[in-house]
């Protein structure tokens, strides 16, 4: 380790499957520093950051406990612990931390190991994650606001999600770079040509789980393929899948792409008439949901279809660029196709509004850039 290595520690074992935190790192290795990345193997098999550009150490600091159980809840106590021991021992000069869980040990061990400086990236915001006594989300929540004001910068998508500010905060929009575009766009050019018989292509990608819409979308194929609309097709690209693969896998109409590169899943947006994104509203952190789907879906001038209850989608839905249904209403989902694939002037105008708001945000490479020169500074 030298004063020149930049420590990445983060909750994640496959952080290529996580598109900002992948983004970060290609971000991070462009600068030429040694990258160390420590993170939490929740499955066996999980690579880390096995392959990425820059790496010069991946190990685990935690195993086990998997993924969206109250098992795995437990294990972030643990987590902590883990990493302040880590920070305390080793204490590393510069570190990029992913999520107050592990912005948290590090702060507290900064504060006795001083040469240590952070980053915390807030890509999901823990307070809204879990439901905590009020008397505990109270104490985290004066934790946050100190560790956001110690850190050499706090990112966070969306101001929406925060009732504190504080001189660290840097707002980064889950935009591609400018570079990514370009490259999926050129990918888009060489695809072969969708179905001719298609009157509309939906495109279904990232971590499907019942909370993520799969009960609705599959659902919904269902009642189309009733009706007869086989004109209506799915493209599905799966990030993570946590429940049973659903019937609408094979379905005629469906064509299964098993897992892409996030370059590929943008070319995706070029050739697909719109993107599903659902949050269960009843989940407080997804009223809040600032996707990378939707920065994608911008940068490739594809419309949105969204379920209502997510308020931070009003900046889509205000200027036309995307659509809505409940969330727990399948065939309101299915009339909705229904009613693009009849009306395609509705797909062109939708596909306008979308590339309008390119030019509201910034490139994730340029909002980034000056955190990144915090860590090499």
């Amino acid at each position: 380790m030298t004063d020149q290595t930049i420590h990445i520690i983060t909750p994640s074992g496959t952080p290529a499957k996580r598109v900002r935190l992948a983004k970060t790192l290609d971000l991070l290795a462009a600068t030429g520093r040694p990258l160390e990345y420590y993170g939490w193997q929740r499955v066996d098999g999980e690579p880390l950051a096995e392959g990425m550009d820059g790496i010069v150490v991946n190990k685990a600091l935690m195993s086990g406990g998997g993924y969206r159980n109250k098992k795995a809840r437990l294990y972030y106590l643990w987590w902590m612990v883990v990493v302040f021991t880590f920070v305390l021992t080793r204490a590393p000069r510069r570190v990029y931390a992913l999520g107050l869980e592990t912005a948290l040990p590090i702060w507290l061990a900064s504060r006795i190991r001083h040469r240590t400086q952070y980053v915390f990236d807030d890509a999901d915001r823990f307070l809204l994650i879990f439901a905590l006594p009020k008397p505990v989300e109270k104490f985290l929540g004066f934790l946050e606001r100190k560790v956001s004001r110690d850190s050499l910068a706090h990112i966070i998508p969306s101001t929406a999600r925060y009732d504190y500010e504080t001189a660290k905060m840097t707002e980064v929009f889950n935009m591609p770079s400018e570079t990514q575009i370009g490259e999926a766009e050129a990918i888009a050019k060489t695809a072969p040509a969708s179905s001719a018989s298609a009157k509309l292509r939906i495109y279904v990608n990232g971590w499907l789980d019942p909370t993520r819409g799969l009960t609705l979308i599959d659902d919904a194929v269902a009642e189309l393929t009733k009706r007869g609309r086989t004109d209506i097709t799915f493209k599905v690209a799966v990030g993570n899948l946590t429940a049973e693969p659903p019937a609408f896998f094979s379905r005629e109409n469906v064509n299964y792409l098993g897992s892409l590169t996030h370059l590929q899943s943008m070319a995706e947006y070029k050739t697909s008439d719109a993107v599903l994104t659902f949050y269960d509203p009843a989940i407080r952190i997804n009223r809040f949901a600032i996707p990378n789907k939707w920065g994608d879906a911008i940068a490739m001038g594809t419309p949105v279809i969204v379920n209502e209850g997510v308020q931070t989608a009003a900046p889509l839905l205000e200027v036309g660029a995307a659509f809505t249904v409940p969330f727990d209403e399948p065939m309101a989902l299915a009339d909705l196709l229904c009613h693009l694939a009849d009306n395609p002037a509705a797909v062109k105008t939708a596909r306008k509004a979308a590339s309008s708001l390119r030019s509201r945000y910034v490139y994730f490479d340029e909002a980034m850039a000056p955190v990144i020169s915090t860590l090499t500074s």
